[in-house]
């Protein structure tokens, strides 16, 4: 079988490091989902991760990358792991101190501090932050800032990135970190307002956004339906918005300005994709070179298959091609996380422009696979299997810091199961996790 352009003649592409960081929760995929922002992050000579053991502990690691040693520390207890929401993120301030926030689904907010820079042993307690739209909180996102171009470990500044309300009525809020006075403020008053929608209410979920050390970049679906047991999740069109002042002011990729909130009325439309077309949310995007934005994900093909595709700017326009041949249908249906035969794909691009498309799918057994496409993005090469093991419903999450740094994917691997609608009735055996690294 030919998947346009990559014979499936499956090479192996042997790891360069494997670190056991210990048995962890995998009824569901509450470790590997996609939208852990950051789930692995690098600051100096330390790699940190953090995930939920069988017990429901959240365990935070410190690896030291130049002698693979692994420093692990439990700082919370009996988290809810039956809900594949609730993940853990992760973020690293200008001045060393760790930043975490986990266990949301529509819930509180929880988030903590180190007390001392790079220290996994020392944490406050449970903090606020603005003390505003803080009682609904899901998908807390950290997002670590370069200080300028040449900056390979964002240590500019700390925001926050989440949503407060829920699937078919949220408004996504954006925070900025005040270094020097430990002090979060808000950078609008809405970024993108989904609960004031008439006659229905919405919400909008974002590709994890990416930085060049002056623009933010953001990129994201509407969801117009809180879909029911027999219903489609109708996700429809890629948005997109550029800003130039972290946050406070947003444009679009010709350089008009969008007042804020941003809503479904005045929002840049970069892909027109209609409802029950199986648009995924939550997937990933990064920038190449020169400063042009990468999206990728997956929705249904002119055959009504969900495909995946690479979505890019190139200075002029927007361009979109399928980068997957597969045969089988399934729908997005149905309400909570879902059972599904492919990952959410990640994206990381070298500098050479090179894309490399990352995820686990029926057509590579399940196993953790990569696609390399060159310019100018018309080919794809042969898939290479990464992790030559069965993940089940696993998807990736791979440290980004690392990866503009030093060339490295490192990527948290574990087996996990998904049951759709998160409706467990069986619990399975603990996995072990590992962080795993590749030259690509």
């Amino acid at each position: 079988m030919k998947i346009r352009g990559i014979i499936n003649r499956k090479t192996y592409k042997h790891p360069i490091n494997i670190c056991n960081l210990g048995e962890g929760w995998s009824t569901n995929t509450i470790n590997t989902v996609i939208f852990r922002h950051h789930g692995i992050v690098t600051r100096g000579i330390f790699q940190f991760c953090a995930y939920y053991d069988p017990n429901g502990n959240v365990i935070v690691c410190k690896r030291n990358l130049k002698d693979n040693t692994l420093e692990s520390y439990n700082i919370e207890s009996n988290a809810n792991t039956y809900d594949a929401h609730n993940s853990i993120s992760i973020g690293i301030d200008s001045k060393d101190y760790i930043h975490i926030s986990y266990d949301h689904h529509s819930s509180k907010l929880k988030y903590k501090r180190s007390l001392e820079p790079l220290n996994i042993n020392k944490w406050t307690d449970n903090l606020k932050m603005t003390e505003e739209n803080e009682g609904r909180v899901t998908y807390p996102s950290f997002l670590m800032l370069a200080n300028s171009k040449d900056d390979t470990e964002s240590k500019g500044e700390l925001l926050f990135l989440y949503r407060d309300g829920n699937s078919g009525c949220g408004d996504a809020f954006l925070n900025k970190y005040e270094i020097d006075t430990n002090i979060w403020v808000k950078q609008c008053k809405c970024l993108l307002n989904g609960s004031e929608s008439r006659p229905w209410t919405s919400n909008a979920y974002w590709n994890h956004p990416s930085s060049d050390g002056e623009r933010l970049f953001l990129s994201y679906v509407w969801r117009v339906r809180n879909g029911g047991p027999n219903e489609y999740v109708n996700n429809c069109n890629i948005g997109f918005a550029c800003s130039k002042d972290l946050g406070k002011s947003w444009s679009t990729s010709k350089e008009k300005e969008i007042k804020l909130p941003i809503t479904q009325v005045n929002y840049e439309v970069i892909k027109g994709i209609p409802l029950a077309d199986n648009l995924i949310n939550q997937t990933s995007q990064a920038l190449d070179s020169r400063g042009n934005l990468h999206i990728v994900y997956y929705s249904n093909d002119n055959n009504g298959i969900p495909q995946y595709q690479h979505l890019w700017f190139d200075g002029v326009e927007w361009k979109n091609k399928v980068i997957s041949n597969r045969k089988n249908n399934f729908n997005l249906m149905g309400a909570g996380a879902l059972k599904l035969p492919i990952s959410r794909p990640e994206i990381v691009i070298d500098k050479k422009d090179n894309v490399y498309v990352i995820f686990r799918a029926d057509f590579t057994e399940d196993k953790m696979s990569v696609i390399k496409i060159r310019p100018p993005y018309n080919r794809n090469s042969k898939i290479k299997i990464l992790w030559n093991e069965n993940l089940c419903n696993s998807e990736p999450v791979i440290d980004r810091i690392r990866w503009k740094r030093d060339g490295i994917l490192s990527m948290l691997i574990q087996k996990n199961y998904q049951p759709d609608h998160d409706l467990i009735d069986d619990i399975r055996k603990p996995e072990p996790c590992y962080i795993v690294d590749w030259k690509l």
